[in-house]
């Protein structure tokens, strides 16, 4: 698998909707699988360390960790959420999106963009791939990412390498998921 270039994560990710775009943002950052996102909700967020728990039920390792997210990106997901005093804890963190519904966006956004098309595991490859130009151990990458061993890493990715190696400029894409808001929906209480 090649992993796609910054340059068409940007293409992709400027036409989806703010939703998708911090999901496919997220995945680039974080290397998580897609239904390690899928699954995360309001309770797994720990706010004080900027990170939320995949959860060993949910991990393909059954081993719990800790999936750290960068300020910026960490700020945008923060501004979509209800406040504290409405949130429910079992509602997921990234409220609307799922794999199946995630894999759809990405691909219409790339044919629409007319970039190679890429599924949203792809941005797993091309992070760990960044991280590993980078000069972060296997060790530590399978430890970010959720692998048995660094071995079982350095295999299944080391291949993977991209060829331009740039960090996606989320500044600009996190302003655009800035200016558009969600809705605030209310319900009577009878």
């Amino acid at each position: 698998m090649e992993p796609p270039s910054a340059e068409h994560v940007e293409a992709v990710a400027w036409l989806l909707t703010a939703p998708y775009m911090l999901a496919t943002l997220t995945l680039d950052a974080t290397g998580v699988r897609v239904g390690e996102l899928e699954a995360a909700t309001l309770g797994d967020l720990d706010e004080s360390r900027q990170a939320w728990l995949v959860r060993a039920a949910i991990s393909k390792t059954r081993r719990s960790r800790w999936v750290e997210l960068p300020d910026d990106l960490y700020a945008a997901i923060v501004r979509r959420l209800p406040a504290h005093e409405d949130r429910d804890l079992s509602a997921p963190l990234f409220a609307g999106v799922t794999a199946d519904r995630l894999r759809m966006a990405i691909g219409r956004a790339c044919r629409d963009a007319a970039v190679p098309h890429f599924a949203p595991h792809a941005l797993r490859h091309r992070r760990i791939s960044l991280w590993h130009r980078q000069g972060v151990s296997w060790a530590e990458i399978g430890e970010r990412v959720g692998q048995r061993s660094k071995l079982v890493t350095a295999d299944t990715y080391s291949h993977a390498l991209i060829g331009d190696g740039r960090e996606i400029e989320r500044s600009k894409l996190l302003g655009r998921a800035r200016r558009v808001h969600t809705s605030v929906h209310t319900t009577d209480a009878k």
